[in-house]
């Protein structure tokens, strides 16, 4: 799934990207499969620890079907193989009638059957053992556990397996009785307009990571993996779509039903079904089997499906997903897997996109990209359409065993997507901003003490979804950059090859790609990543240079931006791959993997740095000495770009934590600004100050305003030597240089961009058809026009919002001129546009940019937001949905941005009387947050006045 981490507007877990921008990202076959033997060999069930193990045996569990009591998996009497699967869904009265047919294998004896099933009313349930009637069980006779969200079927008798056989063939016939949902999860409904423009349905399926059990009874764990065949009764002016192509369908009146092809083996969170009034466009990938030549690939059909009065919108994101396939199929050295591939936009969905096979989902914000889409959100729809489609091998051919090993599917598509959207466009420099946002954001989510390890015990229902977080993705992702780099990318990827080969219509875990990137390398890569997977946390490593000119001494220790860790909480000593570069001899590929080490530099180096192209996923620490030669080889512009990114948001981190004073950070900026010509030094500097003034914003007025001034000193130059007009043939990162300048320059308080920007919106409003600025400034004007305007400019940007038709504005726009609205200065406003979030003018899913927005716009609007959120938590949670994943984005922007110790305080009584099971990792890390910001404010108060003093 596309990004779940942190605060999420566009599409959950996605990082932010800058100004305007940011807050908007941060608050949005006929195939012959072969038998089911051959296809990972199902003939005989896991158990839950095999299951979990990513292994089988063909010894069954002694007879007993008690749920798992440490993992909460299902018994393993049972294993399925094929699932028919009739459904129908009434959209208007919401009800759901169906039936299931499952061929399933008793590997022991057993006495009750045990199947997942929540919001499901079995209604009768047959059992055939060998093809004879077992029993016949009526619905009184079902037993539902609510918590564990099963049904039990109760048999006559016990069923013994003869001693002459290892397995019995069974067959459950169940009918049953179910709701279509109205929030983004199981089988639900989607608010969409019909061809004549009408507001209207569509179905749709979320079924990752336990909603299948919503649709029908299911065996609703990663590794019980099973074929499918569905058949689909829908109006007859719909579409319907799922994992594969369709067959036949028979129309009967105003309905018809609709026949889809069997599956290969797969997990029940990645079925899928989409039905409506949809249109589609189609191309053609070269990613199927090879030809017989063995110089090309077969074609593969490729769709974008959408509402029909948005399909014109998508002909960039189906050439994308074209060459993204092909060039998937390539790298992997593997066929795409299926008949066919559909990518279809959902105006509703709780995700940025979901990977089902073979029919992938997407926020209309993903796929819908025109001539008038920003850069920054063209960027993003290549990175989830990649994202999305690596996971079409890795996770979906082959799968987590449980998931615990989220980590192995999200972690390894982080890092492919990036990989193809750097290969597809070098010219953006992807990898540049992931230093200073995907990377950034596992970095700072993992120096908490209420972090977790990136293979994390899952033992509930509860926990399966608060991993979807920063530490999954982005820590996933930088161990695979860090291991890869180390490696080698010719290596790593024949190790990938090989695990997929090996594991394929299966599942693994992380031990199976360890001794399949082993094989590939000669090198043991287990006891290498170890210490990164299986421990919480990263190192800092603490440089110093005093002693001797031409050596170095290391120490590492665990990072936390709380300060230094205990005894306790420093166990772990990381292999730590050290990247030294020095001003006469290029990287050095050295390892530290002790607590301490020494490592040599040229005795007249004029500087160093470890961590080159920062590969490793660490801190650096160095002395006064080292820095202020590292601040010259900046300005003298000896470093790459990366490098210099790596020092700075080393520097940041050190001062939050106390390893550094404030002043000390300070100093540098001068030096960072004088040098940058890179838009990523420029954001994270905007980044450091807003973090600045946030953590003193409840503190000294004073200080707030010197913030402001040396904010303003910085960037209303750059933004009045960029301009406000991209030229012909520029570089598209000077575009975006511009983009950040602008907005931090208005956020700064520089009335010449403040007035301009308001100026244009102005005139944009008045003439639709004649848009004054280029599409890359629209979220910018928007928010500036709000934030310093008149009242009369946030009714305009919401009538804009309303009638985006009328000022031709793209989906991003549309979502940027509702954020804008949480930017008014006025605590009416903003108690209005609150109200506003929840009412049916805005889609459920995009109720974090609202507050996203809203509590960063001035010192004082996360204060309303709280006390609004308090007021109306329960209409919030009916809104959401209390097991949503996005409950708990909003819960952690709504108490994110505090920094003082009397509201984590207020904070932490408040949700003390609540149920937060949804969101409990989210409230001790927001609280974290605070504390930390806090401790910074208390520690570092008259050393950063000081600083300002001087600076004045």
């Amino acid at each position: 799934m596309a990004l779940k981490p942190d605060v999420s507007a566009l599409g959950a877990n996605e990082s932010p990207a800058s100004s305007a921008d940011s807050t908007l990202a941060e608050a949005e076959a006929e195939a012959d499969f072969g038998s089911t033997a051959g296809n990972g060999g199902a003939g005989s069930g896991p158990t839950a620890q095999e299951r979990k193990c990513g292994t089988k045996s063909n010894k069954g569990p002694v007879a007993g079907d008690a749920c798992d009591n440490d993992l909460d998996m299902l018994p393993t009497s049972l294993t399925p193989l094929h699932y028919d699967i009739r459904l129908h869904p009434d959209l208007l009265s919401g009800q759901l009638c169906g039936s299931v047919a499952i061929d399933a294998v008793a590997t022991s004896s057993f006495r009750t059957i045990t199947l997942h099933a929540k919001t499901i009313d079995i209604q009768l349930a047959t059992v055939y053992v060998d093809g004879v009637v077992l029993a016949s069980i009526e619905a009184h006779n079902v037993h539902y556990n609510e918590e564990m969200e099963t049904a039990q079927l109760c048999l006559p008798s016990e069923v013994l397996l003869p001693s002459t056989c290892s397995q019995l063939n069974v067959q459950l016939i169940i009918s049953f009785a179910g709701r279509i949902s109205d929030s983004m999860y199981g089988l639900y409904r989607s608010k969409t307009r019909n061809r004549h423009g009408q507001p209207a349905h569509m179905l749709v399926t979320q079924f990752q990571a336990k909603c299948a059990r919503m649709a029908f009874p299911c065996w609703d764990e990663p590794a019980i993996k099973a074929e499918f065949t569905l058949t689909l009764t829908v109006p007859s002016e719909f579409t319907a779509l799922s994992n594969m192509p369709v067959t036949h369908s028979v129309d009967h009146g105003k309905l018809k039903t609709v026949y889809f092809r069997r599956s290969p083996r797969m997990s029940t969170y990645l079925l899928a079904i989409v039905a409506g009034e949809l249109d589609y466009i189609e191309a053609i990938s070269y990613s199927g089997p090879k030809t017989d030549s063995g110089d090309a690939r077969q074609p593969v059909p490729c769709r974008i499906y959408t509402p029909p009065a948005d399909i014109d919108k998508v002909q960039f994101s189906l050439d994308t997903a074209v060459r993204v396939l092909e060039m998937l199929a390539n790298m992997f050295n593997y066929e795409y897997p299926l008949p066919k591939l559909d990518l279809v936009a959902v105006p509703e969905l709780e995700a940025g996109g979901m990977e089902n096979w073979g029919l992938v989902l997407f926020r209309t914000v993903r796929l819908f990209i025109t001539k008038q889409t920003s850069l920054w959100i063209r960027q993003k729809a290549v990175y989830v359409i990649s994202h999305e489609l690596s996971h079409q091998w890795f996770g979906n051919l082959v799968t987590m065993a449980w998931w615990d090993d989220l980590w192995l599917n999200e972690g390894f598509a982080t890092w492919i997507g990036i990989y193809i959207t750097d290969k597809l466009y070098p010219e953006w420099k992807r990898w540049d901003h992931f230093v200073i946002e995907d990377r950034q954001a596992a970095l700072s989510a993992d120096s908490l003490r209420s972090s977790h390890p990136i293979q994390v015990t899952i033992k509930g229902s509860a926990d399966i979804d608060q991993v979807f977080d920063s530490i999954t993705y982005y820590k996933g992702c930088s161990l695979i950059r860090m291991l890869s780099a180390h490696l080698g990318i010719d290596i790593f990827m024949a190790g990938v090859r090989a695990y997929l080969y090996k594991h394929a219509y299966s599942t693994a875990t992380t031990k199976d790609l360890w001794q399949s990137l082993e094989t590939a390398s000669a090198i043991d890569v287990g006891r290498m990543m170890h210490s990164w997977t299986a421990h919480v946390g990263y190192p800092v490593l603490t440089v110093d240079d005093s002693l001797d000119d031409c050596q170095l001494q290391l120490r590492q220790n665990r990072y936390l931006n709380s300060g230094k860790p205990t005894q306790e909480e420093d166990q772990t000593v990381w292999w730590i791959p050290l990247g030294l570069v020095t001003s006469d001899t290029p990287a050095a590929h050295e390892i530290l993997h002790q607590r301490t080490g020494t490592i040599e530099i040229p005795q007249n180096a004029r500087w160093f740095k470890l961590n080159h192209r920062n590969a490793g996923l660490y801190r650096v620490c160095y002395s006064r000495t080292a820095l202020k030669r590292l601040s010259l080889a900046i300005r003298t512009k000896e470093l790459c770009t990366v490098d210099i990114v790596g020092i700075l948001n080393d520097m940041v981190a050190l001062v939050t934590s106390g390893y550094l004073r404030t002043s000390t950070m300070l100093d540098m900026v001068s030096s960072f600004a004088a040098a940058a010509e890179s838009y990523v030094v420029w954001q994270i500097l905007g980044y450091f100050l807003e973090s600045l003034l946030l953590t003193w914003a409840d503190h000294s007025d004073q200080l707030h305003l010197q913030v402001r001034e040396l904010a303003r000193s910085l960037f209303a130059p750059k933004a009045a030597a960029l301009g406000w007009t991209h030229a012909a043939n520029e570089d598209p990162l000077v575009a975006r240089l511009r983009a950040i300048a602008i907005p931090r320059a208005a956020w700064a308080g520089d009335s010449a961009v403040i007035s301009h920007a308001c100026e244009l919106f102005t005139e944009f409003y008045l003439n639709p058809d004649i848009k004054p600025f280029h599409h890359d400034f629209t979220a910018s004007v928007f928010e500036i026009a709000v934030r310093h305007g008149s009242d009369i400019n946030y009714e305009r940007i919401r009538e804009m919002y309303e009638s985006s038709q009328r000022w031709h504005l793209s989906e991003d726009h549309r979502m940027a001129a509702l954020g804008a609205m949480a930017c008014t200065k006025s605590e009416d406003l903003m108690k209005q546009t609150l109200e506003y979030a929840l009412s049916d003018h805005v889609l459920p899913q995009d109720l974090n940019i609202v507050i996203g927005f809203m509590v960063s716009s001035h010192p004082h609007s996360k204060y309303v937001v709280w006390q609004w959120f308090c007021a109306n938590y329960q209409q919030v949670v009916d809104r959401l949905g209390e097991c949503s994943a996005l409950l708990g984005h909003v819960v952690g922007s709504v108490i994110g941005e505090f920094a003082n110790e009397s509201m984590a305080q207020e904070i932490e009584q408040w949700f003390g009387s609540k149920r937060t099971a949804a969101f409990d990792r989210t409230i001790p890390q927001s609280l974290e947050f605070i504390r930390v910001r806090n401790a910074w404010y208390q520690r570092d108060k008259d050393d950063a006045a000081l600083w300002f003093s001087k600076y004045r």
